[in-house]
């Protein structure tokens, strides 16, 4: 705090001219040069960059002095503020709907700039709602207030008279200003979630208008975007609002308020136009939690739990209707159209569902259960669709993934039997298909071996027939990682089982032989490929961490990729090369620095042996991707170094 006194002057200075510097008003020539279109490495453009870390210094300055930056902030917001709910008095009629009246060129530009930075603006107040909350909560309450009631009438606002589907002058720019404004009310007002919360169960008995209030207004503005017809932006702007409403705050009258019953007619109407399916997932997520979350601030004999049992299982009924209907014709044999359909309805439900019993997979036994009482009768459908399906991988991966989320999310409710006769299904279906895999797989190693050892029997396809090989291999790896591995269905239910069953071992290492002796081939576009393979085995299924993989070959592969480092083969792949060893050496850093490093060192010739202590000691115990690939590539670097200077000296000057 006598940190803050002593350069409090300073910190408000700054907070000043940052926030002057994100706002197009004040900077204007220095943002329109910002790209807003390309995205980085994080999916981020480099205004959104720019934002995000001016937005991290005023989030500092409010930590230290929140007064202060609360009273920066918010009157410049309340500016901007006033020239948005001020756009009402252009609003007029036109043939098609309506028309934002404003037709100057300079008129249209100011609007855009003061649209832009209310965009800005409205993120940094949702970046400062973690100040409001815990300890804090009573002391910084009104404050909080104000931004919250501020928040919820521009969302009711924005919803009611329809910015966002206005004609305007410049469609092309103001269209999707006022869309994004719309957005980040609404993501703005998501943030103060937890403050909402907090609200409720602190002071709502006080004052429980106030917050009824809030709560049905915000709701308010949120139902009319729950549309097909709104941009999808907008919409799972709304739908982000929604779930944190029905999951975070969740208070007990959620479920009488007309607002979230016209959400539930909407979704569960067979005729309505179906939600694009990230906003159809988010929606009945929140429908679900609304009825399957237990009620802060009330007993347990007062959560109704009857009731919501009984309307969480139309829900379900309702949104697994045609999914359910699938069971009396899966057997019978399908055209391509019919067989698309399908495959839609099937993902479209079982995304759902899965999504739905994640939510709850940490909740109380209760919630759990009613879950898994309204979904008994699609998790048997699932498990008859199954053997119809058994040859199409994308339907097969989704319906394992569905499984292994019932797993372990509501093991207990499912019980022994039925849990041994899913898995006993599974086995039953992949004996048959793990014949021909196993050929397959064999034929693939085979064609690779001959590509090495005749390499003059296809000398001008050689390359290509190789990452054809190679993708294939990946192919199969990926989606039949359960060959290899006993299937994690198996391993996440029998508990206290620490590693995976390992099966087909001597095809895994030939495999995983092939990928190593890939690195050593002077094929760069080869090389590249395949280390986006494993690394994307790595995450999709921890290849790093597997037994066989960190007790065999973990090294080899670091010892290979350090190699092509030092060799200067690879030199554009250099990063990607740094991450992967990174991302190896990470599963056992201990061995890393204890044994590997040490072994490397003690292997590389051309260097004696003071040069090897000098590159050891300087290449620090970092745990971080930044520090560790910062020292790989010193070491490399410095490696080459010596090796070049004793290369010039004399022979015999140095004692290799």
């Amino acid at each position: 705090q006598g940190y803050a006194t002593l350069y409090e002057d300073a910190l408000v200075l700054l907070l000043t001219e940052v926030l002057n510097r994100i706002q197009f008003r004040y900077n204007q020539a220095q943002l329109e040069e910002l790209d807003d279109e390309t995205l980085d490495d994080d999916q981020q453009t480099e205004w959104q960059r720019y934002l995000r870390q001016s937005l991290e210094v005023v989030a500092k300055v409010m930590e230290l002095l929140p007064t202060h930056a609360f009273s920066t902030l918010f009157p410049v917001l309340q500016d901007n503020l006033e020239v948005y709910l001020g756009l009402q008095q252009f609003v007029v009629s036109s043939g098609t709907g309506h028309r934002l009246n404003i037709t100057a060129e300079n008129d249209c530009r100011r609007l855009h700039c003061s649209l832009r930075d209310l965009s800005s603006l409205l993120q940094a107040v949702g970046r400062l709602a973690e100040y409001f909350t815990g300890a804090v909560f009573a002391a910084r309450f009104n404050d909080a207030l104000t931004v919250v009631e501020r928040l919820v009438k521009v969302t009711l606002y924005g919803s009611q008279i329809k910015l966002y589907n206005i004609e305007t002058a410049v469609p092309s720019v103001l269209k999707p200003d006022l869309i994004d404004v719309h957005a980040q009310s609404l993501a703005a007002l998501q943030a103060y979630a937890h403050w909402l919360a907090q609200f409720y169960s602190e002071v709502h008995r006080q004052n429980p208008e106030q917050f009824i209030s809030l709560v049905s207004t915000a709701l308010e503005a949120i139902t009319p975007l729950i549309s097909s017809k709104v941009q999808e932006k907008l919409l799972l702007s709304a739908c982000h609002l929604l779930v944190s409403l029905a999951t975070t705050v969740r208070p007990v009258f959620l479920i009488s308020i007309p607002a979230v019953q016209k959400v539930f007619n909407r979704i569960t109407d067979t005729s309505a136009q179906r939600l694009p399916d990230k906003a159809q997932v988010l929606v009945c997520r929140a429908l679900s939690n609304v009825l399957l979350l237990p009620w802060p601030n009330l007993p347990e004999s007062e959560q109704q739990w009857a009731v919501r049992s009984t309307n969480h299982a139309s829900l379900v009924s309702a949104l697994t209707r045609d999914y359910r209907q699938l069971k009396a014709t899966a057997s019978l044999p399908q055209r391509k159209v019919q067989l698309e359909d399908t495959k839609v309805i099937i993902h479209q439900t079982l995304s759902v569902l899965e999504d739905i019993v994640e939510s709850i997979s940490g909740e109380s036994t209760k919630s759990r259960q009613i879950c898994y009482q309204s979904l008994q009768e699609s998790v048997q459908v699932s498990l008859a669709l199954f053997p119809a399906f058994i040859h199409q991988s994308d339907v097969t991966d989704e319906m394992l993934s569905f499984f292994l989320t019932l797993f372990q999310g509501l093991r207990v409710q499912m019980g022994v039997p039925f849990t041994e006769q899913i898995i006993q299904t599974f086995l039953n279906m992949f004996t048959r298909y793990w014949t021909a895999l196993r050929w397959i797989l064999s034929m693939i190693l085979q064609l690779l071996a001959c590509s090495e050892l005749c390499p003059l029997c296809c000398q001008r396809s050689s390359p290509d027939v190789k990452a054809e090989l190679f993708e294939l291999l990946f192919r199969v790896l990926h989606h039949n990682w359960r060959y290899f591995f006993k299937s994690s269905v198996l391993a996440s239910v029998q508990r206290g089982v620490a590693e995976e069953q390992m099966e087909n071992e001597a095809q895994f290492s030939a495999i995983m032989q092939a990928f190593g002796q890939s690195f050593l081939q002077p094929d760069i576009h080869l090389f590249k490929q395949n280390l986006f393979y494993l690394e994307t085995l790595n995450t999709k299924q921890k290849l790093y961490h597997k037994k066989i993989f960190r007790t065999t070959m973990l090294f080899q592969f670091v010892n290979v990729l350090l190699q092509v480092l030092v060799h200067k083969s690879h030199d554009l792949l250099q990063e990607e090369i740094g991450i992967a060893t990174y991302n190896m050496a990470s599963v056992d850093f201990d061995g890393f620095y204890s044994a590997f490093l040490p072994e490397f060192l003690a292997s590389c010739d051309g260097i004696d042996s003071n040069q090897k202590n000098v590159l050891g000691r300087n290449f620090k115990m970092d745990r971080d991707l930044p520090s560790f690939t910062q020292n790989v590539h010193r070491l490399v670097n410095d490696l080459r170094y010596y090796r070049l200077c004793n290369d010039s000296l004399p022979p015999g000057t140095v004692k290799l």
